[in-house]
Protein backbone atom coordinates (compact mmCIF):
# COMPACT_ATOMS: atom_id res chain seq x y z
CA UNK A 1 0.00 0.00 0.00
CA UNK A 2 1.49 3.24 -1.12
CA UNK A 3 0.77 6.32 0.89
CA UNK A 4 1.35 9.67 -0.47
CA UNK A 5 2.36 11.82 2.45
CA UNK A 6 1.93 14.91 0.34
CA UNK A 7 -1.85 14.54 -0.12
CA UNK A 8 -4.00 17.00 1.88
CA UNK A 9 -6.31 14.25 3.26
CA UNK A 10 -3.39 12.46 4.85
CA UNK A 11 -2.14 15.68 6.36
CA UNK A 12 -5.60 16.43 7.83
CA UNK A 13 -5.79 12.93 9.28
CA UNK A 14 -2.37 13.24 10.88
CA UNK A 15 -3.15 16.68 12.28
CA UNK A 16 -6.44 15.44 13.78
CA UNK A 17 -4.70 12.42 15.29
CA UNK A 18 -1.99 14.59 16.86
CA UNK A 19 -4.57 16.99 18.21
CA UNK A 20 -6.67 14.16 19.69
CA UNK A 21 -3.62 12.58 21.31
CA UNK A 22 -2.48 15.87 22.77
CA UNK A 23 -5.93 16.51 24.27
CA UNK A 24 -6.00 13.02 25.70
CA UNK A 25 -2.56 13.50 27.18
CA UNK A 26 -3.62 16.74 28.88
CA UNK A 27 -6.58 15.06 30.54
CA UNK A 28 -9.10 17.44 29.00
CA UNK A 29 -12.49 15.97 28.39
CA UNK A 30 -14.92 17.18 25.85
CA UNK A 31 -17.37 19.67 27.37
CA UNK A 32 -20.43 17.52 26.64
CA UNK A 33 -19.10 14.62 28.73
CA UNK A 34 -18.25 16.74 31.78
CA UNK A 35 -21.69 18.39 31.64
CA UNK A 36 -23.31 14.96 31.62
CA UNK A 37 -21.26 13.86 34.62
CA UNK A 38 -22.07 17.06 36.53
CA UNK A 39 -25.77 16.64 35.72
CA UNK A 40 -25.71 13.04 36.91
CA UNK A 41 -23.94 14.07 40.13
CA UNK A 42 -26.53 16.79 40.78
CA UNK A 43 -29.34 14.33 40.14
CA UNK A 44 -27.81 11.78 42.50
CA UNK A 45 -27.33 14.43 45.19
CA UNK A 46 -30.92 15.64 44.81
CA UNK A 47 -32.22 12.06 45.05
CA UNK A 48 -30.11 11.45 48.17
CA UNK A 49 -31.52 14.62 49.77
CA UNK A 50 -35.06 13.58 48.93
CA UNK A 51 -34.48 10.11 50.38
CA UNK A 52 -33.01 11.61 53.57
CA UNK A 53 -35.95 14.00 53.90
CA UNK A 54 -38.43 11.15 53.41
CA UNK A 55 -36.63 9.05 56.03
CA UNK A 56 -36.61 11.95 58.50
CA UNK A 57 -40.32 12.56 57.92
CA UNK A 58 -41.12 8.87 58.43
CA UNK A 59 -39.09 8.83 61.66
CA UNK A 60 -40.88 11.95 62.91
CA UNK A 61 -44.27 10.38 62.13
CA UNK A 62 -43.29 7.20 64.00
CA UNK A 63 -42.13 9.21 67.02
CA UNK A 64 -45.37 11.19 66.99
CA UNK A 65 -47.40 7.97 66.85
CA UNK A 66 -45.42 6.57 69.79
CA UNK A 67 -45.89 9.77 71.77
CA UNK A 68 -49.63 9.75 71.03
CA UNK A 69 -49.89 6.12 72.13
CA UNK A 70 -47.96 6.85 75.34
CA UNK A 71 -50.16 9.87 76.07
CA UNK A 72 -53.30 7.84 75.45
CA UNK A 73 -52.06 5.09 77.78
CA UNK A 74 -51.18 7.65 80.46
CA UNK A 75 -54.60 9.29 80.12
CA UNK A 76 -56.32 5.91 80.41
CA UNK A 77 -54.24 5.05 83.49
CA UNK A 78 -55.04 8.41 85.10
CA UNK A 79 -58.75 7.92 84.38
CA UNK A 80 -58.66 4.40 85.85
CA UNK A 81 -56.82 5.63 88.95
CA UNK A 82 -59.27 8.50 89.39
CA UNK A 83 -62.24 6.15 89.01
CA UNK A 84 -60.80 3.75 91.58
CA UNK A 85 -60.19 6.60 94.04
CA UNK A 86 -63.81 7.71 93.55
CA UNK A 87 -65.09 4.20 94.27
CA UNK A 88 -63.01 4.02 97.45
CA UNK A 89 -64.27 7.45 98.59
CA UNK A 90 -67.84 6.28 98.01
CA UNK A 91 -67.20 3.11 99.99
CA UNK A 92 -65.70 5.11 102.87
CA UNK A 93 -68.64 7.53 102.86
CA UNK A 94 -71.08 4.63 102.91
CA UNK A 95 -69.35 2.87 105.82
CA UNK A 96 -71.00 3.54 109.20
CA UNK A 97 -68.74 5.47 111.59
CA UNK A 98 -66.62 6.96 108.78
CA UNK A 99 -69.11 9.38 107.23
CA UNK A 100 -68.08 12.36 109.35
CA UNK A 101 -64.36 11.93 108.65
CA UNK A 102 -62.71 13.98 105.97
CA UNK A 103 -60.60 11.43 104.15
CA UNK A 104 -58.68 11.83 100.93
CA UNK A 105 -57.88 8.92 98.65
CA UNK A 106 -55.21 8.56 95.98
CA UNK A 107 -54.91 5.53 93.74
CA UNK A 108 -52.14 4.33 91.46
CA UNK A 109 -52.20 0.96 89.66
CA UNK A 110 -54.60 -0.49 92.21
CA UNK A 111 -52.62 0.76 95.19
CA UNK A 112 -54.73 3.06 97.37
CA UNK A 113 -53.38 5.54 99.91
CA UNK A 114 -55.67 7.01 102.56
CA UNK A 115 -54.99 10.53 103.86
CA UNK A 116 -56.75 12.53 106.54
CA UNK A 117 -57.47 12.30 110.25
CA UNK A 118 -59.21 9.53 112.16
CA UNK A 119 -60.45 9.89 115.72
CA UNK A 120 -59.53 6.36 116.82
CA UNK A 121 -57.46 3.38 115.77
CA UNK A 122 -60.73 1.50 115.22
CA UNK A 123 -61.73 4.08 112.58
CA UNK A 124 -58.35 3.72 110.88
CA UNK A 125 -58.72 -0.06 110.64
CA UNK A 126 -62.32 0.26 109.47
CA UNK A 127 -61.26 2.68 106.74
CA UNK A 128 -58.50 0.28 105.64
CA UNK A 129 -60.94 -2.65 105.47
CA UNK A 130 -63.56 -0.63 103.58
CA UNK A 131 -60.96 0.49 101.03
CA UNK A 132 -59.56 -3.03 100.62
CA UNK A 133 -63.05 -4.39 99.91
CA UNK A 134 -63.45 -2.23 96.79
CA UNK A 135 -62.95 -4.23 93.56
CA UNK A 136 -59.72 -3.24 91.80
CA UNK A 137 -57.83 -2.36 94.98
CA UNK A 138 -54.67 -4.45 95.27
CA UNK A 139 -53.24 -2.85 98.42
CA UNK A 140 -54.06 -0.13 100.93
CA UNK A 141 -51.53 2.22 102.50
CA UNK A 142 -52.68 3.96 105.64
CA UNK A 143 -51.39 7.50 105.94
CA UNK A 144 -54.17 8.55 108.33
CA UNK A 145 -53.28 10.63 111.39
CA UNK A 146 -54.93 10.13 114.73
CA UNK A 147 -56.74 13.19 115.96
CA UNK A 148 -56.03 14.72 119.37
CA UNK A 149 -57.51 13.04 122.41
CA UNK A 150 -57.36 9.53 120.98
Amino acid sequence: MNRDYRKPSYRVFCTAAVLALSLAACGNKPPATSAKVEGAAETAARQAQQAAAAAAQKKAEEQKAQADAAKKAADEKAAADSALAGKVKSALAAAPGLKKLELDVRASNGEVTLFGTADTNAQRHKAEKAAAAVPGVTSVKDALQLGQGS
